[in-house]
């Protein structure tokens, strides 16, 4: 089972992020992706593989913010068709609200979906979570929410200084111990020039990674609003949906749904129909018809996601057991042991020597 997947269309912002500070894109991704870039609505790129060549970008950029330079470079294509049509919207909330809704076009992830959540004050840009994060991931989170924030300041033409940000992740430790406090303010100091925000509008360490918008922009027509454009690819955009939903099975839709929800936990059956909008014998009697039972598709799930954790990332054994919803190391390696009958450790340097 695939860990995810991203648009090539975001490894093109990677290489103009580099390249705007003299960096030549070529050697950094080329070990990771075709180059030079094919121009391909439909090409994609692995999560793992995209996580490291951010790594090996803020490497050779020596920029740890680097994804929120990406963000500040970051155009309505980008984002394929939903962001096409997201600056053609009525109003920057419902042209936000189809970008989400349109995410596996150009980002799809088996730990989760963005959502917006509209209140009368504004509205929640939510990205889920990372977790457990490190210099490979924190890049992700960064470009997410800051490109969410520089597209809504483009197209409503607001510099939007009232936006907040809320970032699931914890700022990185040093070694020195005396440095961990100077360090942290360094870190938020850094954040908070780059997106030109006060200090006091972001929140390192919340429950969420998400973003702030305020109702003055969210209903205000956006600055390219073109409602014919925007009915016309919103129309587009949905076909391309349902023929997407349509190639997924009952198993694979429920897989998809499985490991959304396994981080720290392990969801039950019910839980997992309520999302897919079925009753649970609904759902089971739909997985019987292609010889699966819940229970074996859940093991299953996560197994397919334990190699791709193992094999593609450098998470843990610790953090590995969490991001399946284990108990622990000690179930994750039983039930490891029994998938392939050997230890997770020693799979994954035999795995790795294949590559």
């Amino acid at each position: 089972m695939q860990l995810g997947e991203v648009s090539i269309s975001l490894v093109h912002l990677v290489a103009r992020s580099l390249s705007q500070q003299k960096i030549d894109p070529a050697p950094v991704i080329h070990p990771y992706t075709d180059w030079p870039l094919i121009a391909d609505g439909e090409a994609r790129i692995g999560i793992a593989r995209y996580m490291r060549l951010g790594h090996a970008a803020i490497l050779a950029s020596g920029d740890e913010l680097l994804g929120l330079e990406m963000a500040r470079l970051i155009l309505p294509g980008d984002f394929l068709l939903p962001g096409l049509a997201c600056a053609c919207a009525p109003t920057l909330g419902e042209g936000l609200q189809l970008l989400c809704e349109a995410e596996t076009l150009y980002s799809d992830n088996s730990r989760g979906h963005g959502h917006f959540e509209r209140y009368h004050e504004g509205g929640w840009l939510t990205f889920y979570s990372l977790a457990p994060y490190n210099a490979f991931n924190r890049f992700v989170v960064d470009s997410v929410l800051g490109s969410w924030w520089q597209l809504a300041r483009q197209l409503s033409g607001d510099e939007l200084k009232d936006a907040r940000f809320e970032i699931d992740y914890q700022i990185p430790a040093v070694d020195n111990d005396e440095k961990v406090a100077s360090n942290e303010n360094a870190w938020r100091e850094r954040y908070a020039q780059r997106l030109g925000l006060p200090l006091t509008h972001l929140r390192f360490t919340a429950s969420h990674n998400r973003l702030w918008l305020p109702a003055r922009v969210l209903d205000a027509p956006t600055c390219q609003t073109a409602p014919v454009a925007f009915a016309q690819l919103r129309q587009q955009i949905l076909q391309l949906l349902e023929a997407r939903q349509g190639h997924l099975d009952s198993v694979s839709r429920t897989r998809r749904a499985i490991a959304m929800r396994l981080s720290g936990r392990t969801p039950g059956r019910d839980e997992v129909a309520a999302a897919l909008n079925l009753h649970p014998r609904t759902l089971a009697r739909r997985l019987a018809t292609e010889d699966w039972h819940y229970e074996g598709l859940l093991d299953d799930t996560r197994r397919g996601l334990a190699e791709r954790y193992l094999r593609d990332t450098g998470l843990s054994l610790k953090e590995i057991s969490w991001v399946l919803g284990f108990s622990g190391p000690e179930s994750f390696q039983h039930a490891f042991r029994r998938w392939h009958a050997q230890p997770p450790g020693t799979w994954r340097k035999h795995s790795r020597r294949e590559m």
